[in-house]
């Protein structure tokens, strides 16, 4: 019997569909519910209008998703899934039902997958013992860390060409808190999520223009980039970092006499330093990074030729000739006093596999990059107001890593030597004693305590006992309800407070 595909026939198919007794769903790739008859969404207590288009699969339950997590995975992968599981109504009534995950190809690809759940009670004792193992089986695969994680990186993966899922996303997705997911990644991959997801998209466009199988302006509209420039600026920091820990990796696999050669002719900034801080090599573009050209560094100790690593690399420089790495974006002083933000990378090398020789400092400026992203509005801030006003200071202050970064413009400001390394206590003492100490000590307790930021003009008494006033901003950032990190900017305004006295 042949049937009209008007829209009569249409309506009597769904009306069919949702009188029936079987569960009748379908789920895209991303297993976002795109069709739920009445059986199902009554078995879970959900509107369609709550499910379709916006529901994904694990909200329907953790345990159950986790249960059919092996079923699910499969049929994604093409592969018809039949099983028996046993299921409780919302009235408390177990059901022995059999679910049947069917694939749907578009073009060769899977690009869902539809769900028929039957009841086929009485219930069968075998399923429910089996049933009742993998329940036990799976509560503890619930816990299980590197399994969560591993699910976030082939999340990341599936989202190469659309865009970066929040890290909100991710976390309601895969059944973790947003601090411990960003912590527990950076642990495990050495890498900020958001980076991971940048670098396996540069890694994927890296092979496909190393093929020419597209240009960069067709990669950037591929890998859904609203600007090519910005696709270019990714991509060739990617290609950056990932020559420099090639040249790293070489040099840990070669003896001493070729390291220096290998860091001399690196392309990246790199230097290289026995366990007195000493200088043993340096590249070209380190000696032109720092403005160090025609001068003698070898055998001279790294603080004697840039006395401001020592704030920002101490302690770090310490543990690193104990055998431990660091890298970090932050921002960091230029030779001129200007600021730039830069990737940087501290790591022992090796005279053999036991014993440390020393450490290898890596830079990168990565200003352009952080600029076309707007990653951070806070330091974008300061850095275009560092550009528009000549007598503006900039501080940071890591508490996580223990080090403090003062420009020279602010050093030059409170009058203080181009070596001072102050702690938060000793910086709090330039504020004239009384009012204005005691104003700029409720907003510091503030942003510590509750993660607010404070904007003021103050008195405040340099190393040299003058009289400056400034306007201070100072900006907190908070990881699981702890302050991390103080950023902040000091802009001199003594002389526009005397012309408008005048």
């Amino acid at each position: 019997m042949a049937f009209n595909t008007n829209s009569n026939f249409i309506n009597i198919v769904f009306n069919v569909i949702d009188h029936t007794n079987a569960m009748l769903a379908y789920w895209d790739k991303n297993l976002i519910c795109r069709f739920a008859n009445n059986a199902y969404s009554k078995w879970f207590e959900k509107t369609p209008d709550e499910m379709i288009d916006k529901m994904y699969l694990w909200e329907l339950g953790a345990l159950l998703y986790q249960r059919n997590l092996k079923q699910t995975n499969a049929v994604l992968r093409g592969e018809l899934q039949v099983f028996d599981r046993l299921l409780t109504t919302p009235s408390g009534e177990i059901k022995n039902t059999r679910a049947t995950y069917t694939p749907n190809f578009i073009d060769g690809e899977v690009d869902g997958f539809f769900v028929h759940v039957a009841d086929i009670s009485p219930i069968d004792m075998k399923t429910l013992m089996n049933d009742q193992d993998d329940l036990k089986t799976e509560k503890v695969f619930l816990f299980s860390n590197d399994q969560i994680l591993e699910q976030v990186v082939q999340t990341l993966k599936s989202c190469i060409f659309t865009e970066f899922p929040s890290i909100a996303t991710l976390s309601k997705k895969h059944f973790i808190s947003e601090s411990k997911l960003k912590r527990d990644f950076k642990e495990k991959y050495n890498s900020t999520i958001f980076s991971y997801y940048r670098n396996l998209q540069m890694e994927f466009a890296e092979k496909c223009l190393n093929e020419k199988r597209c240009n960069k302006s067709q990669m950037a509209l591929m890998l859904n980039f609203s600007n090519p420039s910005n696709f270019s600026s990714c991509y060739q920091k990617y290609l950056n970092e990932k020559l420099a820990k090639e040249l790293i990796s070489k040099i840990h696999s070669e003896n001493q006499e070729n390291h220096i050669t290998f860091v001399e002719q690196a392309p990246v900034a790199i230097a290289m330093f026995d366990k007195n801080m000493a200088f043993i090599a340096a590249s070209l573009k380190w000696v032109e990074d720092y403005d160090l050209q025609g001068k003698e560094i070898i055998g001279v100790n790294l603080y004697r030729v840039l006395p401001q690593i020592k704030s920002q690399f101490h302690d770090l420089l310490l543990t690193c000739l104990k055998g431990e790495s660091h890298f970090d974006d932050a921002i960091m002083e230029n030779q001129d006093g200007s600021l730039a933000w830069m990737h940087w990378d501290l790591r022992p090398w090796y005279k053999n596999r036991l014993e440390i020789g020393g450490f290898l400092i890596l830079t990168e400026n990565i200003t352009p990059f952080k600029l076309k992203e707007a990653d951070s509005s806070q330091v974008l801030e300061i850095l275009n107001k560092t550009q528009k006003i000549a007598r503006i200071g900039a501080w940071s202050r890591n508490f996580v890593k223990n080090t403090t970064i003062w420009s020279k413009v602010l050093k030059e400001m409170l009058e203080v030597p181009e070596d001072f390394s102050p702690d938060l206590k000793t910086a709090m003492g330039f504020y004239k004693e009384g009012a204005d100490r005691d104003l700029a000590g409720l907003g510091l307790k503030d942003a510590l305590e509750n993660g607010k930021s404070f904007d003021g003009e103050f008195e405040m008494i340099t190393a040299k006992k003058n009289s400056i006033r400034v306007r201070a901003v100072c900006y907190p950032e908070f990881n699981n309800g702890i302050c991390e990190k103080l950023s902040g900017i000091f802009i001199d305004i003594t002389h526009q407070t005397k012309h408008a006295a005048t």
